[in-house]
């Protein structure tokens, strides 16, 4: 079998993959989906291919070549970094799937490119990249956007089998949508730091005057002064782990395992955050009522 004219991609759709959240089942329907699509690429490529040198005992063969080499190949890799790789059903009945899921990654093309140096009509690419950052990993900037590398493309000559896979998939995801988009937006820590971080920092420097001066009353007034500006920058110190803790909590793109344990680490962080902001509201109100009190 040889390619005599490579096709020449005329149509792309592509799309970044945010905020959504996959169980195993979720992700073995989307890859059927993506198969149906596939066995419709391929016998639209069997009908349009015509070489003018091959008998037709060979066109046969090439023909269903061509056909299984349109049947998709997943690559499914773990938490620590073991793979799966096969077939749809393969990979999915197979007692080796990660019960921690790191990504899923399909290049309809993969086969026919490889095997036998064959561009076909029309492609798809889908990675789903589930990462989180690194649990308290202080070197990543909190202001910038969450790194994450998940995406779909479509490319091919026939615009409505693109357009109808890349809606296809679309749809699918967004039935999966979750609202932790902000979260992992550019410069919301940013904001967060202003309206919640700098007013909490200052509000524990203040409600901690009494052990500071207790403690440190004998010492100079630098040293008091020191111990305000420490435990200031402590408070913000605590604030950006917490945002750590919340983006690693609520990843952007997730797959949700058997043995999953998010569901207590979002226990234990509402737990901080709630109680937290119910003592700082408490204390705040408390405070307040003394001070407009006439007793």
């Amino acid at each position: 079998m040889e390619q005599q004219n490579r096709a020449i991609l005329t149509t792309e759709l592509s799309q970044q993959i945010t905020a959504c959240t996959f169980s195993k089942e979720d992700l073995k329907t989307l890859c059927e989906i993506l198969q149906e699509s596939s066995h419709a690429a391929a016998e639209e490529e069997i009908t349009n291919y015509a070489p003018i040198d091959r008998s037709p005992e060979q066109i046969y063969a090439d023909k269903a070549l061509l056909r299984s080499s349109f049947e998709l190949k997943v690559t499914v890799r773990g938490a620590d970094d073991e793979t799966v790789y096969g077939t749809i059903p393969s990979v999915f009945n197979s007692p080796r799937f990660p019960d921690k899921v790191k990504s899923l990654y399909i290049d309809s093309e993969l086969d026919l490119r490889n095997l036998y140096n064959w561009l076909p009509r029309n492609r798809f690419e889908l990675l789903l990249d589930f990462t989180k950052p690194a649990l308290f990993n202080l070197s990543l900037s909190p202001s910038i956007s969450t790194p994450n590398a998940s995406n779909i493309l479509v490319t091919g000559l026939n615009s409505d089998w693109v357009s109808g896979v890349y809606r296809k998939v679309t749809d699918f995801i967004e039935e999966r949508k979750t609202h932790r988009r902000l979260l992992h937006r550019h410069s919301v820590y940013d904001l967060l730091l202003f309206l919640v971080g700098i007013p909490f920092a200052f509000w524990m420097a203040y409600k901690s005057s009494g052990v500071i001066d207790s403690v440190f009353g004998d010492f100079s007034v630098f040293v008091q002064n020191s111990a305000y500006v420490f435990l200031f920058f402590l408070m913000l110190h605590v604030f950006k782990l917490l945002f750590h803790y919340a983006r690693w909590v609520f990843p952007i793109v997730e797959y949700r395992g058997s043995k999953d344990a998010a569901r207590k680490h979002r226990y234990i962080l509402l737990s901080l955050v709630g109680g937290g902001l119910i003592g700082v509201f408490g204390n705040s109100l408390y405070d307040l009522l003394k001070i407009l009190s006439p007793f």
